[in-house]
């Protein structure tokens, strides 16, 4: 027996799975009351990725001894790693139950907590975890970084600075050390401790993209770019978040009047990842390429894939109007009577924030979201507001939908497309004679183009060409109203809100 154990376990360091799960099935099924061996075999079917296996055999370990935390506490913690916050609870209250003190427990519980963004319940977990065991390196990080995300950032770095204690190279500890120094406008304080960082760990992009944000907020953009630069080179080609905020650095590069240098980056980081769609339409956007005729669909679902979870806030916080200015113009177009039953297409629904304000304008109605973001689609769900939602390119499901709309708004949506023709014969092909067509623009005020793509890879339109798309395609522009639309930075971003009724069929 002892033979056989000795072997499997060595086959399970050796991280060959499968094999040391042969031998642990093999003494299960000869010592079938023996927990070791469900534990065992719980883990190997873990490692392999079979999960419900796992959870099957911690389950019959728990069984065959009741007074263990070990599988109560494995099967919590493969629940939590499934992202399947209510059963990783249920079995780590479990543990509580027993053991009111274990810490591993009330770890998982303050985790599950804290990736549920209920990051005060998430601290009062870690606090307990402390107040049992003071040295706990993990309770005193976790509360440092949960401190931060509180905006707390005096007691993050009190926490950091006591896990450091603990652990004098903990990278984690000195990077939020840094990023709350940095919040707190001390910046030679933020810049000493990531520089620390640094120095344990010289390979993590996170380290480098808040240098480079400490600089960009001293307006030292040499260094900002050279530390951005650094942070997409260590992450790589499939770090979408780095590479989304190494466009925006450049954006903002630009914005500042600093254009040689951000081209300059803008040449290398296309060359650099030449094959990737994200990086080759932000690049070309900031190079202003005149070829783009509309945003690559891949970009678009990874940047609001990134942004889904904080979306909502993060437009409030920019004071964006768009949606409230779509609702106005259906309140003041859209008339009720004109026909018994209204279906309504939302295009590019995002989270569904035009639906919201238009849901209870529009009476007797049935509303379709159409994005390509599936994250920013489960956002919209959680809303309640759709009767359905489709995950689709929009002018692929304009051309191949054989259902008819009254109504069709499209907020914020056509900076994403600079040639409107096929999006607008699209939309044609969907709406009723008489139906309704709201949306917006982002004003061309750039040159004298149709359109152009701008450095913040947007496109801006010239209201002339809106109006020579509408008439070629068959609309009657109703109402064009000049507006602002969102903030961006210390502007004001302006635009216009266009209603347009479809009058007559237009055969291409």
């Amino acid at each position: 027996m002892d033979t056989l154990e000795n072997q499997a376990n060595r086959l399970y360091d050796q991280q060959k799975y499968p094999e040391a799960l042969d031998i642990y099935l093999s003494l299960l099924k000869k010592y079938p009351k023996a927990e070791k061996y469900s534990m065992y075999c719980g883990n190997c079917f873990d490692a392999i990725g079979q999960t419900g296996e796992a959870a099957r055999y911690y389950k019959k370990a728990s069984k065959l001894n009741p007074v263990s935390p070990n599988a109560l506490l494995a099967l919590s913690n493969l629940y939590y790693q499934r992202e399947d916050y209510a059963n990783a609870e249920k079995f780590a209250h479990m543990v509580l139950q027993k053991f009111k003190n274990d810490t591993s427990a009330l770890l998982i519980l303050g985790n599950c907590a804290y990736c549920k963004a209920d990051f005060e319940t998430a601290l009062s977990f870690y606090e307990k975890v402390c107040a049992i065991n003071p040295s706990s390196y993990i309770g005193l990080i976790n509360m440092a970084n949960t401190s931060f995300d509180l905006g707390k950032y005096v007691k993050a770095i009190d926490f950091a600075f006591k896990a450091l204690e603990i652990y004098p190279a903990s990278v984690d500890a000195y990077i939020i050390a840094g990023n709350s120094y940095m919040e707190l406008s001390k910046t030679e304080k933020a810049e000493k401790n990531l520089l620390k960082a640094l120095n344990f760990k010289s390979d993590n992009p996170w380290i480098y993209n808040s240098l480079s944000r400490l600089y960009q907020k001293a307006e030292d953009w040499e260094n900002a770019l050279n530390f951005g630069w650094k942070a997409v080179l260590f992450a790589g080609d499939a770090a979408d978040d780095q590479h989304i905020n190494f466009g925006y650095l450049l954006y903002e590069c630009i914005d500042e009047k600093k254009s040689d240098l951000a081209l300059e980056y803008a040449r290398k980081w296309l060359e650099a990842f030449e094959k990737n769609k994200l990086v080759a339409y932000m690049a070309n956007s900031i190079l202003e390429d005149k070829k783009i005729k509309t945003a690559e669909p891949e970009y678009l679902v990874r940047i609001f894939d990134t942004f889904a979870t904080d979306f909502d806030e993060t437009l409030h916080g920019l004071e964006y109007l768009v949606p409230q200015h779509i609702a106005e113009m259906v309140q003041k177009h859209h008339k009720k009577e004109f026909f018994k039953r209204i279906n309504c297409l939302d295009l590019g629904c995002g989270t569904g924030l035009c639906a919201q304000m238009i849901k209870d304008m529009i009476g007797w109605s049935a509303i379709t979201g159409v994005d390509l973001s599936p994250k920013m689609l489960e956002k919209a769900r959680q809303k309640g507001v759709y009767n359905h939602l489709e995950q689709a390119e929009i002018v692929n499901f304009l051309n191949t939908t054989d259902k008819t709309y009254q109504l069709v708004v499209a907020g914020d949506v056509l900076t994403y497309f600079g040639d409107l023709k096929p999006l607008f014969e699209g939309v044609a092909k969907v709406l009723s004679l008489g139906g309704l067509f709201v949306f917006s623009i982002c004003e061309n005020n750039l040159n004298k183009d149709d359109y152009c793509i701008t450095p913040a890879a947007r496109f801006v339109h010239s209201t002339n060409y809106i109006l020579k798309q509408l008439k070629k395609r068959g609309y009657n522009k109703l109402d064009m109203i000049y507006k602002p639309l969102r903030n961006e930075g210390d502007k004001v971003v302006y635009g216009y809100i266009f209603a347009a009724q479809k009058v007559m069929i237009v055969e291409k």
